[in-house]
């Protein structure tokens, strides 16, 4: 099976798609796109976004078609619940938070980091990539800003609002744990894997593939302290941990 992956290394949804890949431990090209990744995720897919997976050739974009596409043709291990009701709970969750979480966590951090200064929004963005994209980035930030923050939704006046819907998205989360401490069924899923990633760039937990460096992390780190006691946060945080890190050490190489 041929496949590679596009993605951009800080943004969550990509961390979501790489995060299936590994726990499948299926083998696979990654190639980092930047700044300049809109005309090509375009000409790929028609749509303006990443990550996109090439998979025996057909280009998917979307994080949740993507690991649909992967739990189609690696069945195991699954992320999908074999209960019925296990599953459906475990879809919706997914979808929830995607739509939910997804947006005002990229607006809490993206959106700081863009209306803190330009060389920190390099650096947020430049995060885990080489030192030409982070050139790229820099030459490119004049007009990547503007267009980033209008598609996205993302103002200097909502970043507040971005961090108060993060902490009802915790309380969603916290409730829904299930007494074998997943949220659908006894053992881990989909709804567990997108919680934790979406949750990752502000939790930054022990094992992150690309965790912000000391100098972006220093910056948000009140706000970091205002999330991490959160019982949810503790709880990804552990998610994280314990199913992320195995399953980066279980896959075959990506360069």
């Amino acid at each position: 099976m041929d496949v590679v992956l596009w993605h951009f290394p800080v943004s969550h949804y990509n961390e979501k798609v790489r995060w299936a890949l590994d726990w499948k431990g299926i083998a696979h090209e990654r190639k980092v796109l930047a700044a300049d990744y809109l005309p090509r995720a375009l000409l790929a897919t028609g749509k303006p976004t990443l990550p996109i997976l090439f998979l025996n050739g057909k280009a998917i974009t979307d994080s949740t078609a993507i690991i649909e596409a992967l739990e189609a043709a690696v069945p195991a291990p699954a992320l999908y619940p074999p209960d019925r009701t296990d599953c459906r709970r475990a879809l919706e969750l997914e979808n929830f938070l995607d739509e939910e979480l997804g947006s005002p966590v990229r607006t809490a951090l993206v959106g700081w980091a863009f209306y803190a200064e330009p060389e920190m929004a390099v650096r947020v963005l430049s995060t885990g990539m080489s030192s030409s994209a982070r050139s790229l980035i820099t030459r490119m930030l004049p007009v990547f800003r503007p267009f980033y923050t209008w598609r996205h939704g993302i103002r200097r006046d909502n970043v507040d609002a971005a961090r108060a819907a993060v902490h009802q998205c915790l309380d969603r989360i916290e409730g829904e744990i299930q007494p074998s401490g997943y949220l659908a069924g006894d053992r881990f899923s989909i709804a567990d894997l997108t919680a934790a990633s979406l949750l990752a760039p502000i939790l930054q937990p022990k094992g992150m593939e690309f965790p912000a460096d000391e100098g972006a992390a220093a910056s948000f780190a009140s706000y970091r302290e205002t999330v991490v006691g959160h019982p949810a946060a503790q709880w990804a945080t552990g998610i994280f941990e314990r199913h992320r890190n195995a399953a980066a050490n279980a896959t075959a190489s990506h360069p």
